[in-house]
């Protein structure tokens, strides 16, 4: 059951369902619109969602901090010459330029090892994630 603003109980069959995911579903209606306050929610997240799409990462900060839990970290470019051009073209950030591609390649003579995984980290649709998981994430695997 829930209250309107006048003071009505008002039965909502879809108030169990709301409560088991994010979703915006079964919002209500304020005349032929959904209510301001859920409208202004769908506002919020968009505006968010915005942000982490055109944050960038924060590349050499992002580095020290896996260098502290005592792996190799290069730092490599993807083909997309920036944010922009990777929201345009999203399949040219997932491959590396060529000057990225022949780092990798040599690097294992370089260093005189050889490796078993190489593990790769992109910032993809959302730095902001990167930035906050990929430490803890590697902090378990390494």
């Amino acid at each position: 059951m829930e209250k309107e603003p006048g003071g009505l109980v008002v039965s909502n069959p879809w108030a169990d369902l709301r409560r088991l995911t994010p979703a915006r579903i079964a919002l209500g209606h304020s005349g032929t619109s959904i209510p301001t306050a859920h409208h202004l929610a769908f506002q919020l997240a968009h505006a968010r969602a915005r942000d982490a799409v055109h944050h960038e990462l924060d590349a050499n900060g992002l580095k020290r901090g896996i260098e502290g839990l005592g792996v190799d970290v290069l730092l490599l470019a993807s083909a997309a010459e920036s944010r922009a051009a990777y929201l345009q073209r999203p399949d040219e950030g997932r491959r590396l330029d060529a000057n990225s591609r022949e780092i990798l390649l040599n690097y294992a003579e370089q260093v005189g090892k050889s490796f078993d995984v190489v593990l790769a980290v992109g910032d993809g649709l959302s730095a902001f994630a990167i930035e906050k998981n990929a430490e803890p994430l590697l902090r378990r695997v390494v």
